[in-house]
């Protein structure tokens, strides 16, 4: 399935996932993006159809663009919400408040949208919301959130099968 995460402190968000495929619990591959980039808003999904689920958002965020500008915190996890039941996805997204500051919502499958600072979705996140907890600092830096991200993950890899060693990382800096 995979294993995504969310981080927001006070350096920014850090959004990171492996890039493992994993279907039915089979291994089908180690190239599968989980972690996206869209200019100014990023996104971490585990979903079925993972790319579907990219490119829907990519779509709705274009639009949004177009009509009204830049996409904001609130909107994009709206967006996010509409489509994670469609697609049966497990959303972490990171955009800018309408204060500018950089910030984290998580999105269930079923549409809930919540706040917290830490965040993870997948086959490894138990492991991963450990490790995050265990190390967690809401003032570090965004290079700290980014070490952090990557040793819960790889930590996860260590004790998960759906969850791969290869990991992406998505910056939003304060």
């Amino acid at each position: 399935m995979s294993t995504v995460l969310g981080v927001a402190c006070s350096g920014g968000v850090v959004l990171a996932g492996d890039r493992l495929a994993v279907t039915d619990g089979h291994v089908r591959g180690r190239a599968r993006r989980h972690v996206f980039d869209f200019g100014s808003v990023g996104a971490a999904v585990v979903a079925a159809d993972v790319d579907g689920f990219a490119d829907r958002l990519d779509r709705e965020i274009r639009t949004y663009r177009t009509e009204r500008g830049d996409v904001r915190i609130d909107p994009l996890a709206r967006m996010a919400s509409d489509l994670a039941a469609a697609f049966d996805a497990s959303v972490v997204v990171a955009a800018r408040d309408e204060a500018s500051r950089p910030a984290l919502r998580s999105i269930t499958a079923d549409g809930g949208v919540t706040a917290d600072p830490l965040a993870a979705f997948g086959s490894g996140a138990s492991l991963v919301l450990g490790a995050l907890e265990s190390g967690y600092d809401p003032d570090a830096s965004l290079d700290a959130a980014v070490t952090l991200a990557r040793d819960a993950l790889s930590s996860a890899a260590e004790r998960d099968a759906g969850t791969g060693s290869e990991i992406e990382i998505y910056r939003l800096s304060a």
